[in-house]
Formats: structure tokens, C-alpha cells, sequence
């Protein structure tokens, strides 16, 4: 659970609430915490009387049941559930996914309303559907068009033709209205949606008059000393758990942990591997053998988990990063090109710190505040870069402080040395080297290689 949604929380149980939450994220994510926040909205008999739960309704539709009053008090809570005048209008892996789904559950009736409310943002009805045209859904949805999807479709619209259906305004601008004139205390929407469009009016209204928690991955991979947190451990199993029980399958002991160290806690690249791994195995339990064999690292965290161990000078976490991307098949260079960056952006900072400290750096982060952030974000400005926060830029001095100077350009001539090792034969001992030095292991290396390299050329 988000440190956000902790805080939503403990408003709640002190009497507080917002008109509106949305929750974006990977699905698995955003329905536990929905489940957790409704808990907390209407708790116990009340959700039976008081929880209306939406699938594909319309802006104005949702409007209506907000206004209507609860049976017999309390909040009024209304749950909409992944609505499509909220997606982006095109960039979705595959927007007809949900409602192909609904469709072969028999779902019919909420896979036409899907159906309708995708085409409803090209501002298209029944016709469209009846001889849909690949190049325009394309071009006005972004969405590429098969042989299967026009039959689909054509099903679909013979469907909304035989129950009367149509399609609806995509406009929001009732939810907007309704947000925006201070709804009443007790009057609750929560929206948990997969793709949201950021640009979108009620997205942008839910960020200032309500709460909004972004679940992509879980809120905390490790604890402060490098081990797997046991809840995102805990969340990641139950969530492989559920993918693999359409395979019949399990995983075998200690394959679920390789499996996080290798992929994260990104669920959408953890569900395809799950997949792939299902379909490898012959038995009904996937091993760690088969983990370490078909899964290679794809962590979107890598980075910075290389960028912290040099930072620190932790020498043993470093190796363990270059050596298992090596043994992925990343060329040394690669590696290379990657501490180098590191070792570039703490020089970065060291320098603009100094200089706008007039070579005094500050003591603390209210000192940095009130006499080095102002001509820090000035001159990230004038140069349209984009600023962060001023926290990590103090964090960013710290850590460059650690180093000095001159041992930061002592590290930057050990990468230009490996880098020349490394064109002329060097190996991952060239890189083992280089962090020996700039983790403080050893003496700067003075490989003479520009001499070696004149030797050969000649």
C-alpha cells in the first residue's frame, strides 16, 4: 500500500474525506487498494445501502446516482470501475481488450457499452461499427484493426442495434460541474481505471479538489538494507498466484524471489514472464532452474540500484549488478557507458553546488534552501531544464561531497581508462578494477594504455 493512500486513510478515520479518488495503476493494484479505501468509506452492512458499483457508465449517468440521496444516511459512495471516457483517446496497448473479454463472458450488454464508449471519443456511432474501416481507427483511435476485431465489431453492432443501445457523450463536463460546486459532505466517487488520459478535464479535477494514487508498481521493493520487503514479497506472490492458477500451475520454492530480483515489481512484465514460464514447464510446479534459465534481468529499478551502490562505495553490491547484467549478455561498454554517467552527474553537482555556494557548501538542507536552491533552480531554468526536487538536489550535494573534487576526476580518468582497456581486449576485470577505485578499494589506475595504444598504432 502507497504512503498516499495510508494517508487518505487515516483522514478518513479522522473524519475527513474528498469528493473524489482515482486510482490508476496495473489492475491487481488498483483493485486491493479499492477494496481498502471502500472498506473504509462504507464499512461493514453499510456498502450493501449506500455502495453503488459502475462499470461502463456514461459521465452523466454517474452524476445522476451521486445525487441521489443514501437510503438511510451516511455516505454515499459510487465506485466506477475502469470507464472508458477517462482512457486515452490512443497510445493503449489494446483498447478492445476489456470489452472482447465481457463478450466472450457473456457479458454482452457491458462489451457494447466498452465498445460504444471507444468510439464515442472519435465522436462515431453505430455506423462506424456496422463497416469499420482499419485506416480510419487508426487514425482517429490509434488502434490497429485485424480481421477478428472487424467481425467483433460488426457483432457488436448488430447487438446495439437489437437491445436499442447507442453511443453516449464521452463529455465528463458533469462530473467536472458536479466536482467543482462543492459537493455535499457524504457525496463520494472513487474511480479505479488502468489508463487514464492526464489531460483530461476530470483527471485534472480529481488532482485538485480530490485524491489521486498511482499504482504502477508496489509502493516498496526492498527495505533499507537491501532485502525484498516482506509486503511487496507477500503482494507480488498472491498476484503470481492468480496468474499462474489459470495454467494450473504453482511456483516451486525460491523461484518467486529470483523472479523479483530479475523483473521487479513492474506486474504487467512479471504477468509475462509468469506466462512464458507456464508454458515452458511440463509439470505443475515452476522451478528455480527454470526461473534462472527463461527470465533475464529486466528490472526498471537497475539504475539506480547500480548508481546507489557506487554511491555509497559498496563495492559488493556494484560487482553483484555488473556482473549479473554481464552474464545477461550486456557488453562491458554498456556498463561501462553506465558508471561513467554516474560518476559524471555526482561531478555535476559537486560543481553547481560549489558554485552557487560561492565555495562554502551548506551545513544543512534549510541553509541549502535559503541560500544555494534559488540560483540552482534559476539557472536550471534559464536553461529549460527540467528542475527537480530541491531535496534530492541536496541529497545529490551530499552524496558528491562524500567523494571531493578531485576524486571525482580521478574517477572520470579510471573510466576513460577502462574504456581504452576495454576497446583493446579488456574484459570484465577492466570494470572490476574501475570499481575497486572509485569505491575507494584502491589507488587510482594509472594503466598507461594511451601509451599502448600509440605502440599498437604505430
Amino acid at each position: 500500500m502507497s504512503e498516499e493512500l495510508d494517508e487518505a486513510l487515516q483522514e478518513l478515520d479522522a473524519g475527513g474525506e474528498a469528493p473524489a479518488y482515482l486510482l490508476a495503476g496495473e489492475e491487481f493494484l488498483i483493485r486491493k487498494a479499492a477494496e481498502t479505501l471502500l472498506a473504509k468509506l462504507v464499512p461493514g452492512g453499510t456498502a450493501d445501502l449506500n455502495l453503488v458499483t459502475m462499470d461502463v457508465a456514461a459521465p452523466r449517468e454517474v452524476a445522476s446516482e451521486l445525487a441521489t440521496l443514501p437510503m438511510f444516511g451516511g455516505r454515499k459512495v459510487v465506485y466506477l470501475r475502469d470507464p472508458e471516457f477517462l482512457a486515452p483517446k490512443k497510445g493503449r496497448p489494446d483498447a478492445l481488450a476489456k470489452a472482447r473479454d465481457a463478450w466472450k463472458a457473456n457479458r454482452r450488454k457491458e462489451a457494447a457499452r466498452r465498445v460504444l464508449g471507444i468510439v464515442s471519443r472519435a465522436g462515431w456511432g453505430l455506423p462506424e461499427l456496422e463497416n469499420p474501416h482499419a485506416d480510419e481507427w487508426e487514425r482517429d483511435l490509434g488502434i490497429t484493426l485485424v480481421d477478428i476485431d472487424v467481425q467483433f465489431l460488426k457483432e457488436v453492432a448488430q447487438f446495439c442495434a437489437a437491445e436499442g443501445l447507442s453511443a453516449t457523450s464521452s463529455d465528463e463536463g458533469t462530473l467536472v460541474s458536479w466536482l467543482n460546486g462543492e459537493p455535499q459532505k457524504g457525496q463520494v466517487l472513487v474511480i479505479a481505471a488502468t489508463d487514464v488520459d492526464a489531460k483530461n478535464a476530470l483527471v485534472k479535477a480529481i488532482k485538485e479538489k480530490g485524491r489521486v494514487f498511482d499504482f504502477k508498481t508496489v509502493a516498496k521493493l526492498r527495505d533499507f538494507k537491501g532485502q525484498l520487503d516482506k509486503n511487496a514479497v507477500e503482494q507480488l506472490g498472491e498476484f503470481a498466484k492468480t496468474t499462474l492458477a489459470a495454467h494450473k500451475k504453482v511456483l516451486g520454492a525460491g523461484a518467486l524471489e529470483i523472479l523479483i530480483d530479475r523483473v521487479g515489481g513492474n506486474f504487467r512484465l512479471l504477468q509475462s514472464e509468469l506466462n512464458k514460464l507456464a508454458l515452458y514447464s511440463d509439470g505443475n510446479t515452476i522451478t528455480k532452474k527454470d526461473v534462472d534459465l527463461l527470465v533475464g534481468h529486466a528490472r526498471e529499478d537497475e539504475y539506480f540500484e547500480l548508481s546507489d551502490a557506487v554511491t555509497k562505495r559498496d563495492f559488493v553490491a556494484a560487482k553483484k549488478y555488473v556482473d549479473d547484467a554481464v552474464a545477461q549478455g550486456n557488453h562491458p561498454l554498456m556498463m561501462l557507458g553506465s558508471v561513467a554517467g554516474i560518476v559524471r552527474s555526482m561531478l555535476n553537482s559537486y560543481e553547481r553546488v560549489m558554485r552557487h555556494s560561492g565555495g562554502k557548501p551548506p551545513r544543512n538542507y534549510n541553509e541549502f534552501q535559503s541560500r544555494v536552491w534559488p540560483g540552482i533552480e534559476e539557472e536550471l531554468k534559464a536553461r529549460k531544464v527540467k528542475v527537480p526536487h530541491p531535496f534530492k538536489t541536496f541529497k545529490d550535494m551530499e552524496t558528491a561531497g562524500t567523494f571531493g573534487r578531485q576524486a571525482l576526476l580521478r574517477g572520470l580518468v579510471a573510466c576513460a581508462e577502462a574504456d581504452l582497456a576495454l576497446k583493446l581486449g579488456g574484459d570484465e576485470l577492466v570494470l572490476e578494477r574501475l570499481l575497486w577505485t572509485l569505491c575507494g578499494k584502491a589507488a587510482a589506475w594509472d594503466s598507461q594504455m594511451h601509451v599502448i595504444r600509440r605502440e599498437n598504432e604505430r
